[in-house]
């Protein structure tokens, strides 16, 4: 940190001392280093995770649950923790022993564009007080200079520490912090804007900025001259190592991971799962996907390497406690995650040498859009549909076959990403799965087709009055004027099952209301004076002894009621929902409607919709 005290003495000539009060603020307050009171290594010899996985994943408790992120400090590890404030503990040696402790009067993570730390010390923005804070490598503060008041949002300080990038109202600015030079960099005079991040190098700086329609997006300029490079949605995250780049963007509810550098890409990396966490590690040019498996209890850690597109390494873990924090020195990823036989954080060192992959294909693939898709992904989708049709008596449609007939009043977006339809599918044959053999045949018998139309899509919208937002749904039935009925889902929503549920159970009301008179009755099981579409609906009637209903949305009309019965009685672990008199009687009536629209009065069986009776049918 040899610039340091010319830099110092430079800038307090240009702004007076660092150490005098901020004007409108109060004083600022150095960090405040400590001595750790034991200093012993936090290294847990005994941890469960590392006798599981074979040695693979060491684990460090922290003995606090407010951890935020990791960064290394030349062969040090920093963790920084702390919700209104900053804690910055330094751990040292191969067994983490404490070294220095800091507390910071402000919120920051290792993250953000003003942020930099390398063997010698750390510096630091100070939202609070707007300066730039250097620390050394004990983390004791050095020194404090103070950043002009004309700026708005966050500034960027390159990797030197020698230039730090800011926006004001009308411009992208750059002040050289040798010497104390402050150059226009780009004109600029959104409704909002502020510096987001430095890539490549400190070459290319993003910006966030907001038009006078506050719509959100970020703008990628040249940090020399102030020229667009690239612009994209406020979501897109981008993450650099020199030349090197991820930038991971949402392509409806698909997340794309695009790979590249400066004279190559983009290139689509196509993993092995799909919705999984993403944890981008580009001080290794890699990234770690985290996979819960909610049936099983655990969670899978795959490990790729994004100069060649291959998981490296893989390994599971036997509960799903959410990682983050991720950070690679070497060969060893480390991560945080809450751990409830320690009731704190734990700091994990996941040796990936130990969890190898081999064999593995590279993962690089063609970027598809909407307008050119994978064809050849789809038609394998296709197949696949085509089968699930036969066993279960349906017609699944894709593509654009699922979005020929749009109903009035709604607008259908088709899939076009292949593994969203894959997902899709298998959600699909668990849904089709939960009905007994024949049902689902039965119930298309007498639409035009004979049989129901499944269409799996991107995107359902329904019109709004003019100046009113759109409505997005997850689910819709409709007919067509040719009698054949329609179940539209979205391919990638959570509550695929609930929802296909709830919308099936619109085809099976029209029949059973069609061949028997079961449901003619239906509104005498409602608390008297209950009115369905009546505002002055009581939310009584949604819990307890007096429970009628299973949420409000079933107080609109009498279909939309019996749908969202047979959607909670398909579900496990809704026995609350049908413990009162009324709920029983109502799901009583819906199961023997059933039965007799569907030739089942003799079945011995107990269908699932039947699991939460008191007294079974059957």
């Amino acid at each position: 940190m040899k610039y340091l005290i010319p830099v110092a003495l430079m800038l307090l000539t240009l702004w007076g001392c660092a150490s005098d009060p901020v004007p409108d603020t109060p004083p600022a307050t150095a960090a405040a280093p400590t001595e750790p009171a034991v200093i012993t290594s936090i290294y847990d010899p005994q941890s469960l995770l590392e006798q599981t996985t074979g040695g693979a994943i060491c684990v460090y408790p922290l003995e606090r649950d407010d951890c935020t992120g990791i960064f290394s400090m030349g062969q040090s590890l920093l963790v920084f923790s702390g919700r209104a404030e900053t804690t910055i503990t330094k751990y040292s040696g191969s067994d983490l022993t404490p070294s220095a402790v800091t507390r910071l009067n402000c919120t920051i993570h290792p993250s953000d564009p003003g942020v930099q730390i390398d063997e010698n010390g750390m510096t630091y923005y100070d939202s609070y007080h707007n300066q730039l804070v250097y620390l050394n490598e004990d983390l004791q503060e050095v020194m404090r200079i103070k950043l002009p008041d004309a700026r708005c949002g966050t500034p960027a300080l390159t990797a030197d520490r020698m230039k730090l990038y800011y926006c004001t109202a009308d411009a992208l600015r750059c002040l050289d912090l040798e010497t104390g030079l402050d150059r226009l960099v780009k004109q600029m005079s959104f409704a909002s804007q502020t510096v987001v991040a430095s890539h490549c190098g400190d070459t290319i700086i993003a910006c966030e900025v907001k038009d006078h329609d506050n719509t959100p997006r970020q703008i990628f300029l040249n940090a020399e001259k102030g020229l667009l490079v690239q612009e994209t949605a406020a979501d897109t995250i981008v993450r650099t190592n020199g030349a090197a780049y991820l930038a991971v963007c949402q392509d409806g509810s698909y997340p794309e991971l695009l790979i590249g550098d400066s004279e190559q890409g983009p290139t689509l990396l196509t993993p092995h799962t799909y919705g999984s966490s993403i944890h981008s590690i580009m001080e290794n040019t890699a990234l770690v996907l985290a996979t819960e498996n909610t049936l099983c209890n655990t969670l899978q850690l795959d490990y790729y390497d994004l100069l060649h597109g291959k998981r490296a390494a893989s390994i599971t873990l036997a509960d799903t406690d959410a990682p983050f924090g991720f950070y690679a020195t070497g060969t060893s990823v480390w991560f945080l995650r809450y751990d409830p036989r320690y009731r704190s954080h734990v700091l994990c060192q996941w040796d990936i040498s130990r969890s190898a992959t081999e064999n593995e294909t590279s993962c690089l693939s063609t970027r598809y859009g909407a307008q050119k898709p994978d064809y050849d992904g789809i038609a394998a989708c296709r197949a696949i549909a085509d089968r699930l049709s036969t066993r279960y008596g349906v017609q699944i449609l894709l593509w654009d076959d699922a979005v020929a007939y749009q109903p009035a009043g709604y607008h259908l977006i088709p899939e076009h990403q292949v593994p969203v339809i894959q997902d899709g599918l298998e959600k699909l044959e668990d849904f089709l799965a939960l009905y007994p053999r024949g049902f689902l045949q039965t119930a298309g018998v007498n639409t035009g087709s004979f049989r129901i139309q499944i269409c799996l899509v991107r995107s359902i919208t329904a019109s709004a009055p003019s100046g009113e937002t759109p409505l997005m749904l997850d689910g819709l039935q409709y007919w067509d004027e040719n009698t054949n009925a329609y179940l539209c889902l979205t391919a990638s929503q959570e509550q695929f099952i609930q929802t296909a549920c709830r919308e099936l159970f619109h085809i099976i009301d029209s029949r059973v209301l069609t061949f028997c008179k079961a449901y003619d009755d239906w509104n005498k099981l409602n608390p008297k004076g209950f009115a369905y579409g009546s505002p002055a609906a009581s939310y009584q009637w949604l819990e307890g002894a007096e429970r009628a209903f299973p949420d409000a949305a079933s107080m609109t009309y009498p279909k939309e009621d019996r749908a969202r019965i047979m959607a909670y009685s398909m579900m496990r672990g809704n026995e609350s929902v049908f413990e009162s008199d009324t709920m029983q009687k109502k799901l009583r009536q819906l199961c023997l409607g059933i039965r007799e629209a569907f030739g089942l009065k003799k079945s011995t069986d107990t269908f699932l919709w039947e699991q939460y009776l008191k007294e079974p049918i059957a």
